[in-house]
């Protein structure tokens, strides 16, 4: 009775293990650093599941871990930015979704570990502005975010680069950040049902990973608390590990000595 509720196209239980790993992993990221969920789940789940299905998983779980910040974040967010981000994410979004779907899956999970790449860079090098740009360069990081959100459900990288340069106060680039990856997630989720990649199988996958994503937030938020400044530099170690993992994988493929 109750196998016949399970899709057939459900991951092997091999497979299963290591994307429980993952999910928690990346929700203590999130909490630890207050950003970055996707960064760490898609690249990684790309490794044990398809690319398209990992992308799913982490744009569900996005949607709904967004959904429990909003209320708090929304009090704090610079929503002049957020705006003119979310206006250039729309319109690229379903174009990365496109390109997700049709680039062959050992060459997106090279594009996955580039992004991941980028969002490195992004925070160890990207100059600041002495004052708010204007609603063009926003709208191009929207646009730039939203290309990198419909491909890989990872909007971070540009959206971190500009916030990170703007001469705002933490807490409000981190809840701007929080409501524009909201936006994001519904973004990413609405291309993927679009496309025919949100199933049973999909939805099954992001409820039973709700309760690792709020435990993990919870956990890191309570580590950031206890270990300061050091989360930065976890952060930035994290990244490059998970972008030099992904890189390998998709390689291997490439050239045939991978699955």
């Amino acid at each position: 009775m109750l196998e016949s509720l399970i899709p057939a196209n459900m991951p092997s239980p091999a497979s299963l293990g290591p994307v429980v790993a993952i999910v928690a992993l990346s929700a203590l990221f999130r909490g630890f650093t207050g950003f970055g969920f996707a960064i760490i789940a898609v690249p990684l789940l790309s490794l044990a599941l398809p690319p398209l299905l990992a992308v799913a998983l982490a744009a569900g779980l996005q949607l709904l871990g967004g959904l429990m910040d909003f209320r708090d974040a929304s009090r704090a967010c610079h929503w002049p930015s957020v705006r003119w981000l979310a206006a250039g994410a729309l319109v690229s979004s379903p174009f990365g979704t496109l390109l997700l779907a049709w680039l062959p899956a050992d060459a997106a999970r090279l594009v996955l570990a580039g992004a991941c790449g980028v969002a490195v860079l992004a925070l160890v090098a990207t100059p600041g502005f002495r004052h708010l740009p204007g609603r063009a360069t926003t709208a191009a990081a929207g646009v730039l975010s939203g290309l990198f959100n419909g491909m890989a459900a990872m909007p971070g990288p540009p959206a971190l680069a500009y916030y990170l340069a703007l001469p705002l106060q933490p807490a409000q680039v981190r809840a701007s950040l929080m409501v524009f990856f909201l936006f994001s997630a519904f973004l990413s989720s609405a291309s993927l049902v679009a496309i025919g990649a949100v199933g049973q199988r999909e939805v099954l996958m992001v409820l039973a990973g709700m309760p690792l994503m709020l435990a993990g937030s919870r956990l890191g938020a309570a580590l950031f608390r206890r270990a300061g400044g050091a989360h930065r530099n976890v952060a930035l170690a994290t990244l490059a590990l998970v972008a030099l993992l992904t890189a390998a994988r998709g390689l291997a493929g490439l050239f045939g000595s991978g699955p």
